[in-house]
């Protein structure tokens, strides 16, 4: 699954509503299912997690999530249906846990294992763009279908840089720019910078290291086009390379290059992240709002895409203001 951010601020908002604690203490016992899922045409597999959530006037929410048994449904029936094509496919239920799918749940308030989500490889739905791909949980019970539909938003392209080379000019901006398609709303941009250093008296010691440097998170555009462009002046570069680089005297450096990296989220998507951020400001209220396209229940289902342009360059300038330059010249690249 996903991990940057604008889908990890997803998953935040959806805990810190699965735990609310502002619920009629005086309402029966329920269970209310909470599903995450993002489908992406790029991946081989798909993963969509399955749980729910309670309303339980005589146990603590936090108690509860740290009951295994208590978070799945025991004999739910997880199935994605192409509606364009009006094929079924029922998904396979795994322990994310075992050594085959290493995806562990992160440490936090809920139980950790089983970690149960629900599998489907591509080859058999064989996503493609806009198809229209509904969501249908069973949950055994008799309870009515829950319920969802995204479509499949397709491949993004890189625009610029037009070559394998960025130019970072103060003064000037630099841009990034790339297609997507009509389904892709809202984006995260964001560079990996990579280099290495060396000790002076030690040229042979190469130690590898990084940083990310994010450009855009959780990004949308008032009005549709196919071309997305984002731009920065060319000395913010440089500025984060002071910044996320250590002054010292006793090392020699050398730039490698930069990896690109964008990722995309459906209008479900970006309608739960907006919604969910629209009231957390300092004026905002104390009541966190919540969006959800499911027929019942929390959280999302929608589409993702992703973008991964590797060993991008500098333009030869840009690596002479690197070495020499007012900003990043104690760095000591070479």
């Amino acid at each position: 699954m996903k991990n940057n951010l604008f889908f990890a601020l997803f998953i935040s908002l959806m805990f810190w509503s699965a735990c609310s604690n502002d619920f009629d203490v005086t309402a029966p016992w329920k269970d209310i299912p909470v599903v995450y899922g993002l489908l992406d045409i790029d991946k081989d597999v798909h993963y969509i997690r399955v749980e729910k959530a309670f309303l339980d006037p005589d146990r603590n929410a936090f108690e509860v999530a740290q009951i295994a048994d208590s978070l799945y449904y025991a004999n739910a029936t997880v199935q994605l249906e192409n509606i364009t094509d009006e094929q079924v496919y029922t998904m396979n239920r795994v322990n994310g846990n075992d050594p085959d799918y290493q995806l562990p749940r992160d440490s936090g308030v809920f139980a950790r294992d089983p970690s149960y989500l629900y599998r489907l490889s591509n080859s058999e739905i064989n996503l493609e763009k806009g198809d229209v791909i509904g969501f249908i949980l069973d949950r055994g019970d008799g309870s009515p279908l829950v319920t969802a539909e995204t479509v499949i938003q397709g491949p993004m392209t890189k625009r610029t840089p037009l070559g394998n080379n960025l130019d970072f000019v103060p003064n000037l901006d630099t841009d990034i720019g790339w297609t997507a398609t009509e389904e892709a709303k809202i984006f995260d941009v964001k560079l990996i910078v990579k280099y290495a250093e060396f000790p002076k008296d030690n040229p042979n010691q190469f130690v590898e290291k990084s940083f990310e440097w994010i450009w855009a998170k959780g990004i949308t555009f008032n009005v549709f086009a196919n071309q997305y462009v984002l731009s920065k002046d060319g000395s913010e570069f440089y500025q984060a390379m002071s910044a996320n680089i250590a002054d010292d005297p006793n090392v020699e450096r050398i730039f490698n290059n930069i990896d690109l990296e964008i990722n995309s989220g459906g209008e479900a998507l970006e309608k739960y992240i907006n919604v969910s951020l629209a009231n957390s400001g300092i004026t905002g209220s104390q009541e966190l709002p919540s969006f959800s396209n499911l027929s019942e229940g929390m959280g999302v289902f929608s589409t993702t895409g992703s973008l991964t342009v590797q060993g991008l360059n500098l333009s030869s300038r840009s690596r002479d203001s690197l070495t020499d330059g007012t900003i990043t010249k104690h760095l000591n690249f070479q």
